[in-house]
């Protein structure tokens, strides 16, 4: 059903806009509905273009030469979280508006939103006009999905045996003593060359059939589980870290997977439920193992 509005408002015709855009390897890149091998640590640049006949919108909705401003914004749909949304003086012509959307506050799915908003109030608006600030003349949306696949760091294949890990263990992931270490390089997933079906699984990469995409999940919200309890054992040491450090970088998954990241740094919290909560968060955001 479409949302019949108290007052008049333009056709959409009259307002053109661009698919949008993101910002890859320094190119701006189509992104479609789904942004690629995205990870915890990724800030999202998105860009847009719009153009409008602004006197011809005014005509059509009434508004002579009242005041619009464009506000282009985002929200996650499973965090709750809403972004301040980029406001823009509607001018007629094309524009170009850019937006971010911080790691820490995107979800796995979030909806790109575009408005043409009435820009203030409006005393003498007569019946069929807008009349308060704020007033949506014209919106649209994009749902963006957020994917990961595997490890957002270096893996490397090795023999456990000959390297003193754990035989049995199917991987193991390094991580620096202090938290302050830049990522690149300071974190490495050793992958046990014994457990041939991981190997396999993680060779292939998306190309892997079901049964191989179980193990890469599996083996993802164990990560993110090791990533997230390294992160709380040293909370308080990770407010004041560099920002590509992977102390910034633990900290800032441990906020978007736990609700409540200071009620689990406390000794008593129970490890169970802290790990029930993390796997809880991991499927959220959209790592881990996706239930039917």
């Amino acid at each position: 059903m479409s949302d019949v509005k108290p007052y008049f408002v333009p056709p959409s015709a009259l307002i053109a806009v661009s698919e949008w855009s993101g910002l890859v390897g320094g190119e701006w890149e189509a992104i479609g509905d789904r942004v690629e091998d995205w990870d915890y640590r990724t800030r999202l640049q998105l860009r847009c273009t719009i153009d409008a006949d602004l006197d011809a919108v005014r005509s059509a909705a009434r508004l002579a030469d009242a005041p619009l401003i464009w506000a282009i914004g985002w929200r996650a749909t499973d965090t709750g979280l809403v972004g301040e949304p980029t406001q823009l003086a509607a001018v007629s012509g094309p524009i170009t508006v850019d937006l971010e959307v911080p790691p820490e506050r995107a979800g796995s799915t979030i909806i790109l939103t575009r408005r043409l908003l009435l820009a203030a109030d409006r005393g003498d608006a007569v019946p069929g006009q807008a009349r308060w600030a704020g007033s949506i003349l014209w919106s649209d949306e994009t749902t963006l999905r957020l994917t990961g696949h595997g490890a957002a760091f270096p893996a490397e294949v090795v023999d456990f045996r000959a390297t003193g890990h754990d035989p049995d263990a199917s991987w193991y992931l390094e991580l620096p003593a202090t938290p302050d270490v830049p990522v690149m390089g300071a974190m490495i997933l050793l992958i046990n060359a014994s457990d041939t079906a991981l190997v396999s699984a993680v060779s292939v990469g998306r190309r892997a059939n079901d049964v191989q995409q179980v193990l890469l999940a599996t083996m993802e919200e164990g990560i993110v589980e090791e990533l997230v309890r390294w992160a709380l054992h040293r909370w308080r040491d990770l407010e004041d870290v560099e920002g590509d450090s992977v102390g910034a970088s633990a900290r800032t998954l441990a906020l978007r997977v736990l609700p409540d990241v200071e009620s689990w740094t406390v000794p008593e919290a129970d490890s169970m439920a802290l790990k029930s909560a993390i796997v809880d968060g991991c499927r959220r955001i959209g790592f881990g193992r996706r239930l039917a």
